[in-house]
C-alpha cells in the first residue's frame, strides 16, 4: 500500500496538469530562498560593519597595510576551508549549476550548497574583487533542487525548480525580481518555456516580498534622475557600446589567461589571487569589494576621466584573477562595475555626451549583456536598477553593439560557457540536442508491463496470456526480449494445446516470438533521450529497462521514444 500511494502521488506530480504543483513549489521556493539570502546578507553586511562601519564598501578608509592584508587573509581562510572540507563539495558557483543541469540529471547536492556560504562569506568579507550574485543562484538553485527532490520530481522538471531558485536568488539579493526571471532563462537555464514562466515567476515575487518584509527595500544602487538621451547621441551610444563590447573581450582573454597559466595547485593560485589583489589596492582601493559604492559615486557625482580609466583597468585585472584563479563568488558585480567606469569613460571623452550618468548605466548592461550573453537580463536590469522607461532605448543600441563585438565579431562564447569549457566540459547549444538532453527516459518509463523467465509457473504464465498489458519482457540467458502481450497469449494457447507428451518448456516455445528487434537494453542508470537516440541508432534494441526513482525497473520501447521524438506522444 504504500508503495501505491507512493507511484499514484508521483504520477500525479508528473502530469502536464500540475502546473499548479510548479507554482506551488515556485512560491515555497521563493519564500525559503527569501529567508536564506536575507540570512545571507545580514551576515555579510555584519561582518563588512566591522571593517567599514556603516558605509559597508568603504574599503578606500582602510589603512595601506589593511588593504593589503585583508585579501590575502581571505585567501588564507579559504585555502583552510578547501583543506578542510571533502573534495566532492567543492563545485560551486553559476557555472557548476549550468554542469549540472547538463550532466548531473538536474540533481544539486546539499552539501556544495553549503559550502558556498560559507565561501562567499570568506570571500566577500575579505575584500575580494567578486560578487555575491553567483553564490546567490548556487544557494538558490540548491533550495529549489533539494525541494524538488524531496517531492520526487522528474529531471526535467528538476531543471525548471533550479531557474525557480535562481530567478528567487537574485530578486532576493538585488531586489530585481524581472531581472531575475530573464536571467534565470537566459543565463542559467538557456531556454525560454512558456510552461516555466509562471513558476519562476512565482518564485522571483515572493522571493521579493518574502526580502522587502524582512529587511524592507535594498535596492544596490541609488535611484538618480537621468536625462534622456538626445538623436545626436546615437551615434555615440553606438560607439559606446562597441567600447564596451570591446571591454568584455579583453576581460573574456584575461580570464582565459589566468585560467590557463596560473599555478596548478588551488592553494598557490588562492594565495596568488590574494598578493595580487591587496598590491593593486594599495595604489587603488576602490577595487576591493563588489564595488557597488564605486558605480553610486559614479552615477551621482562625475569623475574625472583619468580616475575613471584607473579604476577601469584596476577592476578589470583584479575580476579577473580573481575569477580566472578561483575564488568561489560571482562575478556580475564587479562586470557591472567595469561597465559603469566604462560608460562614463566614454560621455567624459566624447565631445556632446548628454550625461555621464547616463552612459554609466547604459555600460553596465551593455557590459552584462556582452560578458554573460543576456541581453534581455541586461535591459530589465537597467529599467530595474534606474526605474526609469527613458533608458530603455539607448540601451538597447549600447546592447547590441556590444553583443555583436563579442558575440560575432570576436566568437566568445559566455563567460560562464568559457570556465567549463577550460575545465574540459562542453555545454550543448545546438537547439534539438539540447532539448534531447534535457529531458531523460526515466520521464517515459513505465512499469506496466508483465514479466517471464523460465522460472515462471504455468498459472503466471496463463494470467500474464490474460493481462492487460501490452507487453511480455521475456528474460532468457541473463538477456531481455520485448514480446507484444498478443503474441505472447496467442503462443501460450498453441503451447497448451499440445498433447503434454510432447509439450516442450514453455521458455522453449516462448522463443520462437524472439525477433530481430526484440531484444531490450538493460541500463543501470537513468540516460538522457539524446544518449538512448544515439543508442538506438549503434544496436539494433526494441527499448531500454533502467531504474526509476521508486525502486522499481521501468520500460521504454523504441517505438514510445520515436512517438514522443515526433511529436506523437508526451513526456508524461
Amino acid at each position: 500500500m504504500p508503495n501505491l500511494r507512493f507511484t499514484l502521488f508521483r504520477t500525479w506530480l508528473g502530469r502536464p496538469e500540475s502546473l499548479l504543483v510548479l507554482v506551488l513549489l515556485g512560491m515555497l521556493t521563493g519564500v525559503a530562498t527569501g529567508l536564506v539570502m536575507t540570512g545571507f546578507l545580514l551576515l555579510l553586511n555584519g561582518l563588512l560593519s566591522l571593517l567599514n562601519g556603516d558605509s559597508l564598501e568603504d574599503f578606500e578608509s582602510l589603512s595601506l597595510p589593511m588593504r593589503f592584508a585583508l585579501p590575502l587573509l581571505g585567501s588564507l581562510a579559504l585555502i583552510a576551508l578547501y583543506r578542510w572540507t571533502p573534495a566532492r563539495v567543492h563545485n560551486v558557483g553559476i557555472a557548476h549549476v549550468i554542469d549540472r543541469l547538463q550532466r548531473g540529471r538536474g540533481r544539486l547536492a546539499a552539501g556544495n550548497v553549503f559550502f558556498q556560504l560559507a565561501a562567499a562569506v570568506l570571500a566577500l568579507g575579505s575584500g575580494h574583487s567578486v560578487g555575491k550574485e553567483g553564490p546567490a543562484v548556487h544557494i538558490g538553485a540548491g533550495i529549489a533542487n533539494q525541494l524538488g527532490q524531496r517531492t520526487h520530481r522528474v529531471p526535467s522538471q528538476l531543471r525548471l525548480l533550479i531557474g525557480c531558485g535562481t530567478a528567487a536568488a537574485i530578486s532576493a539579493a538585488f531586489d530585481t525580481p524581472l531581472a531575475g526571471v530573464l536571467f534565470a532563462m537566459e543565463v542559467v537555464l538557456m531556454e525560454y518555456s512558456l510552461l516555466g514562466f509562471t513558476p519562476i515567476i512565482a518564485a522571483a515575487v515572493t522571493a521579493s516580498a518574502t526580502s522587502r518584509w524582512l529587511i524592507g527595500e535594498h535596492p544596490s544602487f541609488i535611484a538618480i534622475e537621468l536625462q534622456s538621451a538626445q538623436i545626436s547621441d546615437w551615434p555615440l551610444l553606438v560607439l559606446t557600446g562597441l567600447a564596451v563590447g570591446l571591454l568584455a573581450v579583453a576581460f573574456h582573454h584575461l580570464v582565459r589567461l589566468m585560467q590557463r597559466h596560473g599555478p596548478a595547485r588551488r592553494a598557490t593560485r588562492l594565495l596568488l589571487a590574494g598578493l595580487l589583489v591587496g598590491s593593486m589596492a594599495m595604489v587603488v582601493p576602490e577595487i576591493l569589494g563588489s564595488g557597488f559604492d564605486t558605480v553610486n559615486q559614479t552615477l551621482s557625482d562625475p569623475q574625472p576621466w583619468q580616475t575613471l580609466a584607473l579604476i577601469l583597468i584596476a577592476k578589470m585585472i583584479a575580476t579577473a584573477c580573481a575569477v580566472g584563479l578561483g575564488i568561489p563568488a560571482g562575478v556580475i558585480g564587479p562586470i557591472l562595475v567595469i561597465g559603469a567606469c566604462g560608460g562614463a569613460l566614454m560621455a567624459a571623452l566624447l565631445p556632446g555626451a548628454s550625461d555621464m550618468a547616463l552612459y554609466a548605466l547604459l555600460g553596465m548592461a551593455g557590459m552584462m549583456s556582452a560578458v554573460l550573453h543576456a541581453p534581455l537580463a541586461a535591459l530589465a536590469a537597467v529599467l530595474e536598477l534606474s526605474l526609469s522607461a527613458q533608458a530603455m532605448f539607448p540601451a538597447m543600441i549600447v546592447v547590441l553593439s556590444a553583443n555583436l563585438v563579442c558575440q560575432h565579431g570576436f566568437r566568445l562564447p559566455s563567460l560562464f560557457r568559457g570556465i567549463l569549457e577550460a575545465q574540459g566540459l562542453s555545454i550543448q547549444t545546438h537547439p534539438v540536442r539540447t532539448a534531447l538532453a534535457q529531458r531523460y527516459l526515466s520521464e517515459l518509463g513505465t512499469r506496466q508491463f508483465g514479466s517471464c523467465d523460465p522460472a515462471t509457473e504455468g498459472d503466471r504464465i496463463a494470467a500474464l496470456a490474460k493481462s492487460p498489458y501490452r507487453w511480455v519482457v521475456l528474460q532468457l540467458d541473463n538477456k531481455a526480449y520485448l514480446i507484444a502481450r498478443e503474441r505472447f497469449a496467442a503462443c501460450h494457447q498453441d503451447w497448451i494445446q499440445l498433447e503434454p507428451e510432447v509439450r516442450p518448456p514453455f521458455a522453449e516455445a516462448v522463443q520462437s516470438l524472439i525477433g530481430p528487434y526484440s531484444r531490450l537494453h538493460p541500463l543501470a542508470d537513468d540516460i538522457t533521450l539524446l544518449e538512448a537516440v544515439k543508442s538506438l541508432q549503434q544496436e539494433e534494441t526494441a527499448g531500454f529497462l533502467l531504474p526509476l526513482d521508486d525502486g522499481n525497473t521501468g520500460l521504454v520501447t523504441r517505438a514510445q521514444l520515436v512517438s514522443v521524438l515526433t511529436s506523437e506522444g508526451d513526456i508524461q
